[in-house]
């Protein structure tokens, strides 16, 4: 089973009102994510500058927000 929510929301068999209601959720958290990943990389844009190259911070910091796979 995968750990990510959207997969799992996506995947599991709840029966039609649920599924819709779980749909919405996943549709919302990749949009939440989305606009995550484009403030870090916001960050990483002023904070690299003086710092060192944007995808080397986002590493530093911890963050994926320079992933290719963005689901």
């Amino acid at each position: 089973m995968s750990s990510d929510i959207v997969t799992r929301l996506r995947t599991q068999y709840v029966g039609n009102y649920n599924a819709l209601l779980w749909d919405e959720a996943a549709d919302e958290i990749e949009r939440l994510r989305a606009e995550r990943d484009e403030a870090r990389r916001m960050v990483c844009g002023l904070d690299a500058d003086i710092m060192e190259d944007q995808i080397e911070y986002a590493k530093h910091r911890g963050w994926d927000c320079f992933k290719e796979d963005k689901t």
